[in-house]
């Protein structure tokens, strides 16, 4: 059987500790394992208005890995992570005014 767990008893089961160092101890790597679907991704950007002017917040950016795809369309981009070696990566691949 399987048991229905609530969201509130999965994010008592975590511990954000635990989630920060397995992304943190990632960070160096996840580009290099990266795979992208070009398709999904223009899709997505192209529905989600993404264009010369726009202003995207990229939740759970990771190491900016999409933050290319955003550029190229003439947004600007703010990216958050919960994992400071990722956000630091990112901001390091990217030091450009339009993206914070």
């Amino acid at each position: 059987l399987i048991e229905s767990v609530d969201n509130q008893e999965l994010l008592e089961m975590i511990d954000k500790r635990d989630v920060i160092a397995f992304f943190d101890k990632r960070a160096a790597v996840w580009d290099a394992e990266m795979i992208r679907h070009e398709p999904v991704i223009q899709a997505i950007l192209d529905n989600a208005g993404v264009g010369d002017g726009a202003r995207v917040l990229d939740v759970a950016c990771g190491t900016g890995v999409l933050f290319p795809d955003y550029l190229a369309r003439g947004a600007s981009v703010t990216g958050i992570d919960i994992s400071p070696e990722m956000a630091r990566i990112a901001r390091e691949k990217f030091p450009q005014e339009n993206v914070t």
